[in-house]
């Protein structure tokens, strides 16, 4: 039901996004299933969720690390967040045959008391950097036998892993060189305890798991990041793994082109946690589930997203610009929308139109305002170039003077 414009009045409002001349780096091209798109860094904070909003399960995770870098240290290592399904034995990731690492970390929260904060951890599972002698692919097996015993011990009698994966968890998965080894801390609080090297992890084959007393209270802080360590481009085939949802400003999903259709499934996304800001273009109403995108448009021109015509749940839509050389979509979440709407004609869906520049990158939020009726629908990504003007000496007329600029560079190109 369309609710009556003369309680609540529906505003569509835009601003033209400010020019973003500098770019600070290049996303990676699109692969297969899920791409790093930008960089996937190598701990929870920084990592880079394998992010949907609908599910889905994942069959290819594609990426690159780099022991180069225009400044400061290499892109050593990438870590992903993703979901297990019900069975976890289906849980199996095959790695990059040049020399790599894959290693598994539990996602968890802890409520560090001295600091009165909430941190999300990397607790330490295992780590794999071959399959076998004649295999040099690191085969992260959610329930593989194992080839040799840890001299920790921790694997039970039917020669697999002690500790089985949890399943519909989030867990972290890292891709490093294989003489790239994580610094540990056995105590959870961020401010405390004394990071050490995780030991037993190279010189054989099979899945080592961490010793017992890191698996139930330690975390990750660094990498070991030796200079002598391999890198280059991966395309890892994966099974058993599932997308998280796209429900936080940090879990988004990547965007890039136009014309591009995503679905969505807000049955999907978990209810919002209280305190979650509402839509300014729809006072008075209550968010009840979110996702988020981040589009590239790749054009400088009129820019359109719209759900209108595309679903029956009642929707609203943000567009924010995010900063080009930080890339955080968390600030950009909190800065005010360039544009927003929450009601597309006589209907619930919505459609936001702004002016994009190409080499921006823009935090799309798309918000459900009531929770009854339609939950599946499409957001479609939008860009119309913008022809060259005529206006050639930028003095808001086409008159005899632009064609003399024009006439004075006849000729040759490069002339």
């Amino acid at each position: 039901m369309v609710r009556s414009t003369s309680i609540l009045p529906r505003v569509q409002w835009s601003l033209s996004a400010v020019l973003v001349s500098v770019v600070c780096a290049q996303a990676a091209l699109a692969g297969p299933d899920f791409d790093e798109g930008p960089d996937a860094g190598g701990l929870p904070p920084t990592s880079k969720a394998v992010a949907s909003s609908s599910s889905a399960p994942v069959g290819r995770v594609s990426g690159s690390t780099s022991v180069a870098a225009l400044t400061g240290d290499g892109d050593r290592v990438d870590m992903f967040l993703v979901r297990t399904g019900s069975n976890t034995a289906e849980f199996k990731w095959t790695g990059p045959n040049w020399g790599a690492r894959l290693t598994l970390f539990k996602k968890e929260t802890f409520q560090c008391t001295q600091t009165n904060t909430t941190v999300t951890l990397g607790r330490p599972i295992c780590t794999v950097v071959k399959a076998s002698a004649t295999l040099p692919l690191p085969v992260l097996d959610g329930n593989a036998e194992v080839l040799q015993q840890s001299p920790t011990g921790g694997w039970a009698s039917d020669g697999k892993l002690w500790e089985k994966l949890f399943p519909n968890s989030e867990y972290y998965v890292a891709v490093s060189g294989a003489t790239n080894i994580p610094y540990i801390n056995r105590d959870s609080c961020s401010l405390f305890g004394e990071s050490l090297l995780w030991a037993n992890t190279s010189g054989a084959y099979g899945q080592f798991l961490a010793p017992a007393e890191d698996r139930t209270s330690s975390r990750i802080t660094r990498w070991q990041d030796p200079d002598s360590e391999a890198a280059g481009s991966y395309s890892m085939v994966v099974a058993g793994t599932l997308t998280v949802p796209a429900s936080t400003c940090r879990d988004v999903v990547d965007v890039v082109g136009s014309p591009v259709q995503k679905p969505f499934d807000f049955g999907f996304a978990p209810a919002v946690p209280a305190g979650t800001p509402n839509v300014p273009c729809a006072p008075g109403y209550t968010v009840t589930r979110q996702f988020f995108y981040t589009w590239s448009p790749q054009c400088s021109g009129p820019a359109v997203v719209t759900t209108c015509g595309l679903t029956g749940a009642d929707t609203a839509i943000e567009v924010f610009v995010v900063d080009a050389c930080s890339g955080d979509t968390c600030a950009a979440a909190a800065t005010e929308p360039i544009a927003c709407d929450d009601q597309c004609g006589t209907a619930n869906s919505s459609e936001v139109t702004f002016t994009a520049t190409a080499g921006a990158t823009y935090l799309v939020r798309l918000t459900r305002l009531i929770a009854a009726g339609t939950q599946t629908g499409t957001i479609k990504f939008t860009c119309t170039p913008t022809p060259p003007s005529a206006d050639l000496n930028g003095d808001g007329l086409v008159d005899g003077a632009d064609l003399a600029i024009l006439l004075g560079q006849w000729g040759p190109v490069g002339n």
